[in-house]
């Protein structure tokens, strides 16, 4: 749970520094989507077969948040006071993505497929 935690939290600061992203917030909104749809990919994720399925749509995901990372990177960074409004923007969204995502995001430790896939996906973040 806490691994699921600090990913996401890591992919928020990494957004929260902008997809067409033109300003760190637009950055927030998009990883946000991309998370949510993990979420979305994962609940269809039952057993060996359908995580097999999945691995490949989780890796896919995992690069559209490199690339969101990639232009977000390419934004001047925002001073603090900026970054505290985007975070007090987006705290609902992300509790209520927490509560959702952890019973999804253990699926990864279940499945190693799944484990693999977004691994690989997060290399392109390196």
């Amino acid at each position: 749970m806490w691994r699921a935690t600090a990913v996401i939290t890591s992919g928020l600061l990494i957004s929260a520094c902008g997809g067409g992203i033109n300003s760190y917030e637009d950055g927030m909104e998009a990883y946000a989507d991309v998370m949510e749809e993990m979420v979305g990919v994962l609940e269809d994720v039952t057993d060996e077969a359908s995580a097999d399925k999945a691995a490949d749509k989780i890796e896919a995901l995992g690069n559209r948040l490199a690339d969101i990372a990639t232009q977000v990177a390419e934004l001047p960074r925002p001073d603090a006071k900026e970054i505290q409004e985007i975070a007090e923007k987006q705290r609902s969204r992300m509790l209520a993505f927490q509560q959702d995502a952890a019973e999804q995001m253990m699926k990864m430790a279940q499945y190693p497929v799944l484990q693999q896939a977004w691994m690989r996906a997060m290399e392109n973040m390196m």
